[in-house]
């Protein structure tokens, strides 16, 4: 594990060095999605004969960082630059598809209404998030009251009607309170508390503070600049997939401030033309090439579910194929060293490509289903 040494000065004047650990390691962490038109256009790329001619849309670019612990990140961009997108990739709710990414503590994301069950009620689901993260019933029922009085008046009222009668402001402060109510190491909020009126807000700063101070490690997107500038020491500034600038809070987001405001100036096809050809203008040839220094590793798409060798796939063919023969043999009355040399005594011609179709059908089966999993899509 990488660590940093930071240099500090306590009230008395006295120097001493602080060591923090390396939290989160991202280098080169790219997203690329497929652009489908249609319903049937996924239904096409599922066959072995069908369209892959579906336009892509990399959300990501080529994102590197690193936060230590105790650090109190921001994440600030336009909307459909990449925000979300890399909170749920650095909670490994969904992979990169290329890149390298290192996290080492467990981490908790607050979105709006993030694993909730609309069909459950708010004390239920309660329950359950708690019960996914490891408390016992003892302590779910110990923190109960606390969680419901935090998340506010609202929830209280409605805490025992299902969640699907919230409001999204509701949602997120339910599954808000939920999480601070743990020991989260590393605490991801996207827009968790930007659809909070003022009184949740200031309590969520507060915690959050609380978090900081026993060295937790915060990452906050927000498209409040207020809200970042209260919470955030560093900010990370994220445009169309890649970072435009990543430093100290008060270097960053005037610069940003003032390239929104530009942005914003724009009418609105120019701005979705802007998001466009940004997301389908790029490819990982283009990103090695600007970072011939790096490992390769960096640059390869990422196989989650490797296909089987052929050395794999030609034993597992050869077993199958001992296997039918042996059972014939035994029905016949064989030995399975006669079945060897004379498998047509044994098994007949209909036998061998029914046996060849049954092969065939698992190899296609395979491709298609990798096929399906390493495909993400954006509607």
């Amino acid at each position: 594990m990488i660590h940093k040494f930071e240099k500090c000065v306590c009230a008395e004047g006295i120097i001493f060095i602080l060591e923090k650990k390396l939290k989160i390691r991202a280098r080169f962490l790219t997203k690329e999605y497929d652009m489908m038109k249609t319903k049937s256009d996924m239904l096409k790329t599922l066959l072995p004969f069908g369209n892959t001619n579906i336009e892509k849309f990399w959300a990501l670019k080529g994102v590197s960082f690193d936060v230590y612990e105790g650090d109190s990140v921001g994440i600030v961009g336009l909307n459909g630059g990449g925000k979300s997108t890399l909170l749920n990739i650095v909670s490994q709710i969904i992979p990169p598809t290329s890149g390298e990414l290192e996290v080492n503590g467990q981490t908790n994301i607050i979105s709006v209404g993030a694993g909730l069950n609309y069909s459950l009620t708010g004390r239920e689901n309660i329950i359950m998030k708690c019960e996914m993260l490891g408390m016992s019933d003892a302590e779910i029922n110990a923190k109960m009251d606390d969680i419901i009085n935090f998340a506010g008046d609202q929830v209280i009222q409605k805490i025992d009607q299902p969640v699907k009668t919230y409001s999204s402001g509701m949602k997120s402060r339910l599954g808000f309170s939920v999480l601070v109510h743990q020991d989260p190491d590393i605490l991801i909020i996207d827009e968790a508390l930007s659809v909070g009126d003022a009184p949740f807000f200031e309590k969520g700063v507060a915690r959050m503070k609380q978090f900081k101070a026993e060295g937790k490690t915060i990452m906050f997107v927000s498209h409040s600049i207020a809200q970042v500038e209260e919470l955030c020491d560093k900010v990370i500034w994220i445009d169309h997939g890649r970072v435009v600038m990543e430093g100290d809070t008060s270097e960053v987001l005037p610069k940003f401030d003032e390239f929104q405001k530009t942005y914003n100036k724009k009418s609105k096809a120019e701005r979705n033309k802007i998001t466009h050809d940004s997301g389908t203008n790029f490819t990982l040839e283009e990103l090695r090439e600007a970072n011939p220094d790096e490992p390769d590793r960096y640059f390869s798409k990422r196989l989650y579910d490797k296909p089987f060798s052929w050395q794999t796939w030609t034993a597992m063919i050869f077993l199958m194929y001992v296997l039918v023969l042996t059972i014939a043999a035994s029905i016949k009355n064989k030995s399975i060293l006669f079945a060897l040399i004379h498998p047509l005594a044994i098994i007949s011609i209909r036998t061998v490509i029914i046996f060849a179709i049954v092969v065939v059908a698992m190899i296609l089966a395979g491709k298609l289903t990798r096929r399906n999993k390493e495909r993400h899509v954006m509607d």
